[in-house]
């Protein structure tokens, strides 16, 4: 007797205890990013986004303008011979050039470039425009010294219109009609230079819009605009 009152007994927390075990879940869902308060079934609209998303740039919003189209030309007047690495930050792509005083861009040497500067996201690539590859080089070839070789860091080129909506719905104060989108603006920084220097430069050499962040410079083809 004393034996199956002791089974009952089991049995009868067992049946208290199951479904409480088997609905218990925990405070955090680090997997899914959902909390004690989340419901698991409203559905996220929200992309994961890697650390490099820190350089999103909150870019003054603009109307798009036949304005803005360059005329094409491949000849670029430099102020100096130099040489340069450029990272892609996102992707780890490197790039090497060296430049001469009015140098004229190869068809390689433009492909190469509008890779680099493709969105990393997509891996689409576009046309990057003319005007803000030529100030893009000028800044380049201001920041360099004789005999060393620049290294710069990119931090986005060209954005498509799906990346610049997800960075919209994701970022603070995304432009809708970012430069990005036509390929008509870098966002960069070069080592050994802080931001606010570059921005400097960059103002210094160039006409279009111009952005000061904390970690990085936007540069775009345009109209003259400076913010920070």
């Amino acid at each position: 007797m004393v034996t199956k009152s002791k089974i009952s007994r089991r049995l009868f927390l067992s049946l208290i205890l199951s479904p409480t075990l088997l609905s218990a879940q925990p405070l955090v869902d680090f997997e899914r990013s959902l909390g004690l308060f989340s419901d698991p079934l409203q559905p996220r609209n929200r992309q994961k986004f890697t650390s490099t998303n820190w350089f999103n740039d909150p870019e003054p919003e603009i109307k798009f303008s036949n304005h803005f189209i360059s005329s094409e030309t491949k000849k670029i007047l430099l102020a100096k011979d130099f040489k340069v690495e450029m990272i892609n930050s996102n992707t780890k792509q490197k790039i090497s050039f060296k430049f001469q005083k009015k140098h004229k861009l190869t068809s390689n040497q433009i492909w190469e470039l509008n890779d680099l500067l493709k969105d990393w996201r997509t891996n689409e690539i576009k046309k990057i425009d003319f005007i803000v590859l030529r100030d893009f080089l000028k800044v380049c070839a201001a920041c360099s010294k004789k005999n060393e070789v620049l290294t710069v860091n990119v931090h986005s080129g060209y954005r498509s219109k799906k990346t610049n909506e997800s960075l919209r719905r994701n970022s603070y104060k995304v432009a809708k009609n970012s430069m990005h989108i036509l390929g008509k603006a870098i966002d960069f920084s070069v080592d050994g230079i802080s931001p606010k220097r570059l921005a400097k430069i960059v103002r210094a050499h160039t006409h279009g819009g111009v952005g000061s962040y904390t970690n990085f410079v936007h540069l775009d083809s345009g109209p003259y605009r400076s913010w920070t």
